[in-house]
């Protein structure tokens, strides 16, 4: 790695913590791995130990790294739950971004279709059904949308994409704080009558009809959450 030019300096912390990403991907460091000491960081990047500290922080905030008391900074590369509950937080101070979530899990959902019926995943499918099934006997909005969700989840699992499933988690979390008083026993009939569509779709392994289904249940989705 490179010194870091006298002219740079005044973005000392953000350009090492930039440096120390970099560092990680071309060393190929994993999960435990330990960086070099703050000494010898500051040596390598021709910084103070206190810009290395900042941007070691820094970069701890995002959860890339984990900083042990005595020991030193070690790679954190499993845990994202930082990386996503940023992404959450942004999503969640911009109000204007529903459509674009909806979108987002639309794709999510249009893949687990697809996968789904090409593994021929029975057990999934039984699971679905389950989940209906519960729906169709509830009364309470907050646990029939409880059950809506887990629905849409066990689709997405069908994937065994982590990355999906985390996108997943956010997605409905950012809609959790959604008004619900537009769930009157009409419209749940209606949710579950759309999620029987979706799993006859599923069963009778037609990609298209099921993509058709869950479209218009999507969209009817969105319309509610946009009237409230």
């Amino acid at each position: 790695m490179k010194p870091i030019e006298v002219n740079e300096r005044f973005t000392l912390s953000k350009i090492v913590s930039d440096s120390l990403r970099q560092f990680i991907i071309e060393n190929n460091l994993s999960t435990g791995d330990k960086l070099p000491s703050e000494r010898d960081l500051a040596r390598m990047f021709d910084v103070s130990r206190v810009i290395v500290r900042e941007a070691l922080r820094s970069l701890e905030s995002t959860g890339i790294l984990s900083i042990r008391h005595g020991e030193g900074a070690f790679v954190n590369t499993d845990d994202t739950s930082v990386i996503f509950n940023n992404l959450l937080f942004f999503w969640q101070l911009n109000d204007d971004k529903s459509g674009e979530l909806f979108e987002l899990r639309h794709l999510l959902e249009k893949s687990a279709i697809e996968q789904l019926i090409a593994k021929g995943d029975t057990d999934r499918l039984h699971k679905l059904e389950d989940i209906i099934i519960e729906m169709s006997k509830i009364d309470d909005t907050l646990q029939f949308k409880t059950l809506d969700i887990e629905f849409h989840k066990a689709l997405i699992q069908a994937t065994e994409n982590d990355l999906f499933i985390q996108l997943m988690d956010i997605i409905t979390q950012y809609f959790s704080g959604v008004s619900h008083s537009h769930m009157n026993q009409d419209n749940r009939n209606k949710t579950v009558y759309e999620h029987k569509l979706i799993l006859k779709a599923l069963k009778d392994k037609d990609v298209k009809l099921a993509l058709h289904y869950l479209n218009e249940h999507l969209q009817n989705s969105l319309g509610a959450v946009n009237k409230h």
